[in-house]
């Protein structure tokens, strides 16, 4: 098999004159943590469903696993087995129990009883929900939700998950668990496809991200990379008396920045050009020191630029 695990190439989606998708392009390598991010209404939803071939694009190429996933044979009933997916909305049945969820899902997939209710029990234990395995989904909150929601996409022991939003409003617990299986998953090969708004997540968890923006992926790579070109790192500046610490801050917001200040720190994202030395004198600093990129300032910057 190809290191290559799914691609999409020059893939338009139209709906009549509505561009959901203009020409988007990238690769996804077998073992990545791969992050999809971007604001609310840039294709992201519809990428997914394109993944999954729930829809067709207009034109363009799609494949998962090598195969086309809009033909039917026998070859891409065999990759759509080996394809996992939680969507945002979890589609599970409320009067069922989460074993019987698990288990009517390992059935879609065709396993035989005895793997499926092995496979079930070992995904619900991983997500820490055995106690709740013969309770009625309804009695569920939502980070337990969630638990199961991915707990039933890794039942049929995919080789790709697509995962919609996968820690959005659950409890530390649940994050916690999701994002330790997804690592543990891609240490043994398996690879992610995950969509999100959560950055400080994805920034945590993600080898590489693709971001989009009106349809079109506007950056692509290798997080670090993405990081060292698009994100600001944080400038914090201690000053030896908060009468200085006033002064400097009053000169950097008349320049434009916007500040933080805790006692006699200040925080801000600089501008490249910026030399702090000529706005303040030296002797008046106590200590400077800058934070990690960010991913959120790296996704603002992008976004901004390209709505310009």
């Amino acid at each position: 098999m190809s290191e290559i695990v799914l691609s999409l190439n020059n893939v338009h989606k139209l709906y009549g004159d509505f561009k959901a998708l203009n020409g988007i392009s990238f690769k996804v390598k077998k073992g990545q943590i791969f992050g999809y991010l971007g604001p609310n209404g840039s294709g992201k939803t519809t990428t997914i469903k394109l993944i999954l071939g729930l829809i067709k694009p207009s034109s363009g190429d799609v494949r998962v696993l090598e195969q086309n996933p809009y033909i039917n044979n026998n070859n891409v009933m065999q990759m759509r087995n080996l394809v996992g997916a939680m969507l945002e909305i979890d589609g599970l049945y409320e009067k069922l129990t989460g074993l019987q969820n698990i288990l009517f899902w390992a059935n879609l997939h065709n396993m035989n009883n005895q793997r499926a209710r092995k496979s079930a029990n070992e995904v619900i234990g991983a997500m820490n929900l055995s106690k709740w395995a013969n309770v009625q989904v309804e009695k569920y909150s939502h980070g337990m939700r969630k638990r199961l929601a991915f707990a039933r996409a890794l039942v049929s022991d995919p080789q790709i998950l697509i995962l919609d939003e996968p820690t959005s409003g659950v409890d530390p617990e649940s994050r916690y668990l999701i994002r330790e299986m997804m690592k543990e998953l891609t240490q043994n090969d398996k690879t992610i496809f995950f969509s999100s708004h959560d950055l400080d997540e994805m920034q945590k968890t993600c080898s590489n991200i693709a971001i989009l923006n009106k349809g079109e992926v506007i950056s692509y790579g290798a997080l670090n990379d993405i990081l060292s070109t698009f994100g600001a790192r944080k400038l914090q500046v201690r000053l030896i008396s908060v009468e200085d610490t006033q002064i400097f801050a009053k000169k950097l917001q008349n320049f434009g920045y916007n500040i933080k200040i805790d006692g006699q720190v200040i925080s801000f994202y600089p501008k490249k050009d910026l030399n702090i030395f000529e706005i303040i004198n030296p002797q008046k600093i106590v200590d400077t020191w800058k934070s990690e990129s960010s991913l959120e300032e790296a996704y603002l910057n992008l976004v901004a630029d390209n709505n310009r």
